[in-house]
């Protein structure tokens, strides 16, 4: 089966075979620039590269004090869940915190490992506050103030 000369080229046209009858259009310097070689004209348009936002010092200083009273008072916290706190540690670790969770439910009363683990950290935090703090809590500090990353020594 033959096809007509030139009906393959008109399938992958793009451009409107109709001349513009628009004279108030401005000229794109684009279309008149050649082709690179191999390049292919899709008529797709490129999105511009992504670039930072502006600084709104106003809106960083509000951003900031709000964090600060959070940090204050976490009580008044705007969130639904309290934030995320994650840890590293063994596996088989792992697993058994996991079965003393599981297997102690009901006569414990935790009803998840979220509030096993609280409640344990909380206790270690009452040890430690009582021991090396006359009892009072130690002055809050911000994630972002933690060392990070492996302990240098």
């Amino acid at each position: 089966m033959s096809e007509p000369a030139g009906q393959h080229e008109a399938l992958f046209d793009f451009e409107s075979s109709e001349p513009s009858t628009n004279d108030d259009a401005v000229a794109d310097p684009a279309d008149e620039a050649p082709l690179g070689q191999g390049a292919l004209e899709l008529g797709i348009a490129i999105p511009t590269p992504f670039s930072e936002p502006e600084i709104d010092d106003k809106v960083e200083a509000e951003a900031q004090e709000a964090n600060d009273e959070v940090l204050e008072n976490p009580e008044n916290s705007p969130r639904k869940h309290p934030n995320k706190v994650s840890f590293y540690q063994e596996p088989q670790d792992t697993a058994r915190l996991r079965g003393a969770v599981l297997h102690t439910m009901i006569p414990e009363g935790h009803r998840s490992l979220s509030q096993f683990v609280i409640r344990a950290v909380m206790k270690e935090v009452q040890r430690v506050e009582e021991k090396y703090n006359d009892g009072d809590p130690f002055p809050a500090v911000a994630a972002h103030e933690m060392p990070q990353g492996r302990p240098q020594g």
